[in-house]
């Protein structure tokens, strides 16, 4: 496959006047313009576009009207393909805090697919989001099914190291300075998240093996009085400390694109990433229509209002998550942030794959790295998707102006 005429977003350079080569699923290179023989090769033009990695995304619950914990092939798939055919070529499947026995649910099904292309999507595995999160800060979780490490034990999260990848943990929960711990040995990165913890907490913590924020500002700790003083929380010390990476939910609804800018240049475009945090309702009906986060049927799982594009507890007090794809959020990033194309597209692809430990793999345009990329139009919008060289979704390409 030549992919040919765009421009080349690496992420780290703009590349001009040159094609990318692929074969058998690979990044081969890249050669000038038209040098290279096109006997027998799939063309894509890219004509007025932009030729961007695929993008990474390390948190989000579902889309397309699907959840990851509705835990069936059919679902998972209908989820997966709203995200691919958004631009999104690789993902972790989050889960939400709901009994154990429904988390092991995910963690059997993603299992089955992990390192598989389902629906023009690669499964990477599971970013354990709950149960091991604060009360206080518990957001759009069930607060009944919130466990602590000390008290409950966290032996299933050990037993299935091979399939999480990520989980997310309240650092002043008791326990949770051990758990960080034995999870940092078998390899599965510990976010910190929905949690109420102080500066001596978080120190610890990240001491112990804590490497990243879950969607900060959202549903975290920040500067409060404390023990007679005024301390630090998880918000502060992730724009500062840089043993840590942040997620932003960059909908414009959860941050404004002050908070957005205030990230970028504390942290920079490597150590921030952009996560959709994306519902079953991404890609459906916006209108007042109520959905659940967590399994469809499950009783106790939280009612998600969804209104224009905004989701929100049905009594209005607070967000759940977003309903936007991580290309939405790239474009969001450029249009209403200010942040350079070039930055934007590394926040929504070597980032999120950095953080993760897949930047060898997939993330960036470069030889040796598998051919996932996302040819986007000059208003920001999937035009060709590919993944493992294979053309998994194509709209027709007719703007040629450019945004660089």
């Amino acid at each position: 496959m030549i992919i040919t005429n765009g421009i080349i977003i690496t992420p780290f350079k703009v590349l001009y006047e040159l094609d990318v080569i692929i074969h058998n699923g690979i990044i081969i290179g890249f050669k000038e313009r038209g040098t290279y023989s096109s006997e027998n090769e799939e063309i894509v033009d890219a004509t007025g576009c932009y030729i961007c990695p695929g993008f990474v995304d390390i948190h989000t619950h579902g889309g397309g009207g699907s959840d990851f914990m509705d835990a069936s092939y059919e679902d998972y798939c209908k989820a997966l393909s709203f995200h691919s055919s958004n631009g999104t070529t690789s993902l972790l499947t989050s889960t939400v805090t709901a009994p154990v026995d429904q988390i092991k649910d995910v963690l059997a099904m993603t299992r089955k697919l992990k390192d598989k292309v389902v629906s023009g999507c690669r499964v990477l595995g599971v970013h354990l989001e709950g149960p091991f999160l604060s009360k206080k800060n518990k957001g759009a979780h069930v607060e009944k099914f919130l466990l602590t490490p000390e008290e409950n034990g966290y032996t299933f999260v050990e037993e299935n190291d091979d399939v999480i990848v990520n989980v997310t943990i309240s650092p002043e929960l008791p326990g949770s300075i051990k758990m960080i711990k034995d999870l940092t040995k078998l390899g599965i990165i510990v976010s910190g998240g929905h949690d109420d913890a102080t500066d001596d907490d978080i120190y610890e913590a990240i001491d112990a093996g804590l490497t990243n924020l879950t969607h900060i500002f959202c549903a975290m700790s920040s500067v409060a009085n404390k023990k007679g003083r005024r301390r630090a929380g998880l918000t502060e010390i992730g724009l500062i400390d840089e043993r840590l990476s942040v997620e932003l939910i960059a909908d414009n609804h959860h941050l404004p694109p002050e908070l957005v800018r205030l990230v970028y240049k504390c942290t920079g475009p490597q150590k921030a990433c952009v996560v959709s945090d994306c519902l079953r309702a991404g890609g459906m009906p916006s209108d007042g229509t109520t959905y659940a986060l967590g399994p469809r049927n499950d009783p106790h799982a939280q009612q998600v209002v969804i209104k224009g594009d905004v989701a929100s507890l049905p009594d209005g007090s607070r967000l759940a998550g977003s309903i936007q794809p991580i290309s939405r959020m790239v474009r969001n990033l450029v249009q209403y942030c200010g942040i350079p194309l070039v930055d934007a597209v590394c926040m929504g692809s070597f980032t999120p794959a950095r953080i993760i430990g897949k930047e060898q793999m997939i993330g960036s345009i470069a030889p040796g790295k598998k051919a996932d990329l996302c040819v986007m139009d000059s208003s920001l919008i999937p035009k060709v998707v590919i993944v493992d060289g294979n053309i998994i979704f194509h709209k027709k390409m007719f703007k040629k102006e450019s945004v660089l």
